[in-house]
């Protein structure tokens, strides 16, 4: 979170990396249980339709803590 000395009452969840392969595309995991990507919608065209996707899939690799690990 942005300033982490501030009592919030947001929850952090997980986070997320930008990824170094495909630009503009977001991926991180929910514990070792869910991979999360967010990817832009290509199919945008009018205001009221989303910016991006989130989509969700099982996380298959076992997860090994690194400190400057990247999950993908």
């Amino acid at each position: 979170m942005a300033n982490d000395n501030k009592q919030s009452s947001l929850i952090e969840i997980g986070a997320l990396w930008y990824s170094t392969k495909t630009p503009g595309v977001m991926s991180g995991n929910f514990g070792n249980r869910a991979r999360i990507v967010v990817i832009p919608n290509k199919f945008k065209e009018k205001d009221n339709q989303p910016d991006m996707k989130i989509c969700i899939a099982p996380n298959d690799k076992p997860q090994q803590k690194k400190e400057d690990d990247v999950p993908w």
